[in-house]
């Protein structure tokens, strides 16, 4: 979703989890440039949801809310 990518790297770097691949990965080698992923610990969850929409636009997103 482009407004997902459009983030700022510091507001998805926020998106942090202790387990290896639970969070926010982002480039990081020239072979991975355009490579980008997020991790949501319950993505059936409304609350884990909102949390992250909240942390990727803490002013609000129509889309999300």
């Amino acid at each position: 979703m482009k407004e997902l990518v459009e983030v700022p790297v510091e507001r998805k770097q926020k998106n942090a989890s202790p387990m290896p691949y639970h969070g926010w990965v982002g480039p990081c080698n020239q072979v991975s440039l355009l490579y980008e992923g997020f991790g949501l610990g319950d993505a059936s969850n409304y609350d884990s949801v909102k949390s992250f929409a909240q942390l990727m636009w803490p002013d609000g997103h129509p889309r999300f809310w």
